[in-house]
């Protein structure tokens, strides 16, 4: 029997699954991603040619950029070159010496955090500002304080890059952030260097250090602007809670009731008058078939 090069390599891929447990369609995914969001901070200018890294944990493995990927690729980079290794920086595709050079603190977070499944090292030049007066970044945009709380975020202390001084302060920093709340972000500054951020998956990471740089950016150029000019009303007026930031997730009516419109089919309906918003499967499922039998009356017009 024949077989072709295409059947030989679904054979092989086949045996590959049966062996190793690896879908290799989620290796493409996960590398993809990494890509996607490499080139999304370089264009957002959240990392430079000199530096960031980024890395994706999918159960015992860990998906980590190559070392030098600003630098030698202004961060396009080519899936394949993602290294992929145990949680111990063992390789499993691509070589131990081809991580990137901040590695150490990404596999120290993953160790001391479960819950983690992504880790951004950024170099946002607005935070960094802050950590260049060794301040903390105060979280005081509605973005930060719904997306990472009303925790400050605080520097290390300085530290050789890539060092394992530099994981162990990363940890200990995320740490004390868990203490104050179990349930908080993490992100933290490196006075002179840059950001780590940790999440459950890699558009947290990555949203994190984005709304992070964000209020940075406000607050620098509210003192641009403004400087200490008296007129310059610079207080939180509102408190929110946490409550009050889950609350924006829930569905809420557009409409008050008895209001007169004509819904999706022309006809004249009267809102909260045995009309549904939608919502929930039943509705939804009633309003698909409505569509479907509308459609089909058309069709057989014709």
């Amino acid at each position: 029997m024949i077989i072709s090069i295409n059947n030989l390599k679904i054979i092989i891929n086949k045996a590959r699954k049966n062996r190793e447990g690896i879908e290799m369609a989620d290796i493409r995914n996960i590398r993809k991603s990494i890509k996607q969001i490499g080139k999304l901070l370089f264009e957002r200018e959240l990392v430079d040619s000199s530096g960031g890294n980024i890395s994706v944990r999918d159960g015992d493995k860990i998906y980590v950029s190559p070392r030098r990927t600003g630098y030698d690729h202004q961060w396009e980079i080519d899936e394949d070159s993602i290294i992929v290794t145990d949680l111990c920086r063992i390789p499993v595709i691509g070589k131990a010496d081809a991580v990137s050079r901040e590695a150490s603190t990404h596999y120290y977070i993953y160790q001391n955090f479960p819950d983690i499944g992504a880790v951004i090292h950024a170099h946002p030049i607005h935070i960094m500002s802050f950590g260049a007066a060794h301040m903390d970044l105060p979280a005081i945009s509605e973005g930060t304080r719904a997306i990472l709380g009303s925790e400050p975020i605080s520097n290390v202390a300085e530290v050789l890059p890539g060092s394992r001084e530099q994981a162990e302060a990363v940890v200990e920093n995320f740490k004390n952030r868990r203490r104050k709340d179990p349930e908080t972000p993490l992100i933290c500054g490196l006075p002179y260097h840059g950001t780590f951020a940790a999440g459950a998956t890699l558009n947290d990471a990555f949203c994190f250090t984005e709304v992070a740089n964000n209020c940075a950016k406000i607050l620098i150029n509210r003192q641009i602007m403004f400087g200490n000019d008296p007129r310059a009303d610079f207080s939180v007026h509102k408190q929110f809670t946490k409550e009050d930031f889950e609350s924006i997730d829930k569905t809420k009516e557009v409409c008050d009731t008895g209001f007169v419109y004509r819904d999706a089919f022309g006809n004249e309906t009267v809102y909260g008058n045995g009309a549904k918003t939608g919502t929930d499967d039943k509705s939804h499922s009633t309003l698909i078939d409505k569509i479907t039998g509308e459609v089909l009356k058309k069709l057989n017009e014709k």
